[in-house]
C-alpha cells in the first residue's frame, strides 16, 4: 500500500506574505541567518507582523547546520516558549528550524501552534518536506532526518525574496532541484503522483535555470525555479531520494563543497549505473523524450545517454566544475577516504530508496569519476 498525503498549505504570488498579518497576539520566533537580519527584505517581512505580537530572533545560522547550532536554537525555544516559529532563508535556515523543533519536542511537552517556512533560495524544497539535514562537524558526517513533525504548516513562496540570490547560489541550488527531481522520479517509493511532480520540476529546471543564471532579475524564470523547487520537494518527500544524495551528503560534509554542486558532479554517473535496471532505464528514457533531448524511435540506451549529455551540457553553460580536482580538492589518503565515504553513504537514509541496490565497489566507481 502506498500513501499520498499533502502538507503543508502552500501560498505563492505577490501577496503571499500577507498571511503573516494574521499572526495576532502570538509569541513569534524567527530563525534566519545573521546576514538576512540586516537586509531590507527582512525589514519588509517584519512589517507584516502585527504590533501586538512579541518577537525573538535566532540568527546563529551557518551553512550545513551543525548539531551544536540546532541545540542552541532548541534551548532558545525552551526559554521563550514561542507559539509560532518562522524560518526564513535557504535550506540551512529552514533545516536548522526543523532540527530545533525536533530537539525541543524531545525536551518538553510544549508545542508550537504553527511552523511557517519562507524560502529565499530555490533549491532544497525544505519548505514542504519532512526532511532536515544536520551535520556532525567532528565526524564530518551529514545526517538526514525524516519525521512528520518537521513538515511546516505553511510555505510562503515569495519569489521577490530570491531575486538577490548570487549566481553560484542560484546555480548550485537549481542543480539540487534537478537532482531531487531525477532521484524522486525513479526512487523505490515513487507513484504516479510523484512522477508527475518530478517530471514537471525537471522540465522547469531545464527551461529556466540558465535564464536565471544570465539574468537574476528575470522574475518569470525565478518564479518557475521557485515552483520547481517546491514540486521536487513534494516529490522526493513521498518517493524518496537515492545514491546521489547519499554520496553527496558525505562528500559535502568531508570537503565542504556546496550540496547542489556535489549532486551535480555525481548525477550523470549515478544515472548511468542505475540504468542497469530496466524499469529505471525506461523512466529515464521517457523523461529524455519529454525534455526533447531524445526521440521515441531511439533505443532506451541512446535516450538515457542523451539525458546524461543534456545534464552535462547544462552544467557547462552554467560554468560548473565537474570534479573535485577542478576545485583544488585533493584526497591525500585516497583509498581510506573513499572507503569512509562509501561506508557513511550506505548508512544514509536516502541510500535505501535508490532503485538499484549498489555494491561498495559500484559506489567507489562513482566516486572515482569525480575525483
Amino acid at each position: 500500500m502506498k500513501k499520498w498525503e499533502m502538507k503543508p498549505v502552500i501560498y505563492s504570488g505577490d501577496t503571499c506574505l500577507d498571511r503573516l498579518k494574521q499572526l495576532k497576539n502570538e509569541k513569534i520566533c524567527f530563525v534566519c541567518d545573521p546576514y538576512l537580519v540586516k537586509t531590507d527584505e527582512f525589514k519588509e517581512i517584519m512589517n507584516y507582523i502585527p504590533i501586538n505580537s512579541t518577537l525573538s530572533i535566532f540568527s546563529d545560522i551557518i551553512p550545513d547546520p551543525p548539531i551544536e547550532t540546532v541545540a542552541a536554537g532548541a534551548l532558545k525555544m525552551l526559554e521563550h516558549k514561542p507559539s509560532v516559529l518562522i524560518a526564513i532563508g535557504g535550506g540551512s535556515a529552514i533545516d536548522t528550524a526543523k532540527g530545533m523543533i525536533f530537539t525541543h519536542n524531545q525536551m518538553t511537552e510544549h508545542r508550537i501552534n504553527r511552523f511557517i517556512a519562507i524560502p529565499t533560495t530555490s533549491g532544497t524544497g525544505s519548505e514542504v518536506t519532512s526532511a532536515s539535514v544536520i551535520t556532525d562537524t567532528r565526524e564530518k558526517i551529514k545526517y538526514p532526518i525524516f519525521h512528520e513533525e518537521l513538515v511546516p504548516d505553511e510555505a510562503l513562496l515569495a519569489t521577490k525574496l530570491v531575486l538577490s540570490s548570487p549566481k553560484t547560489v542560484t546555480v548550485y541550488s537549481g542543480m539540487d532541484v534537478l537532482t531531487h527531481g531525477l532521484e524522486a522520479l525513479v526512487a523505490t517509493n515513487r507513484s504516479l503522483y510523484t512522477e508527475a511532480l518530478a517530471e514537471k520540476a525537471i522540465e522547469l529546471v531545464f527551461t529556466n535555470l540558465e535564464l536565471c543564471f544570465k539574468d537574476g532579475k528575470n522574475m518569470n524564470a525565478r518564479d518557475n525555479m521557485h515552483q520547481a523547487s517546491c514540486l521536487a520537494g513534494l516529490a522526493f518527500d513521498s518517493a524518496g531520494l537515492g545514491v546521489c544524495h547519499a554520496l553527496a551528503h558525505q562528500i559535502g560534509a568531508k570537503f565542504k563543497i556546496p550540496h547542489g554542486l556535489a549532486n551535480l558532479m555525481l548525477l550523470p554517473h549515478v544515472i548511468k549505473i542505475n540504468s542497469c535496471d530496466q524499469k529505471t532505464k525506461e523512466l529515464y528514457s521517457k523523461l529524455a523524450i519529454k525534455l526533447g533531448v531524445a526521440q521515441s524511435c531511439l533505443s532506451n540506451d541512446i535516450a538515457v545517454n542523451n539525458l546524461m549529455q543534456a545534464i552535462q551540457a547544462l552544467s557547462r553553460k552554467l560554468e560548473c566544475p565537474k570534479t573535485l580536482s577542478e576545485m583544488g580538492i585533493v584526497m591525500h589518503h585516497k583509498k581510506e577516504e573513499i572507503e569512509e565515504i562509501v561506508a557513511n553513504a550506505k548508512n544514509d537514509v536516502t541510500f535505501q530508496s535508490n532503485p538499484v541496490l549498489l555494491t561498495s565497489s559500484q559506489l567507489k566507481e562513482i566516486i572515482e569519476k569525480i575525483i
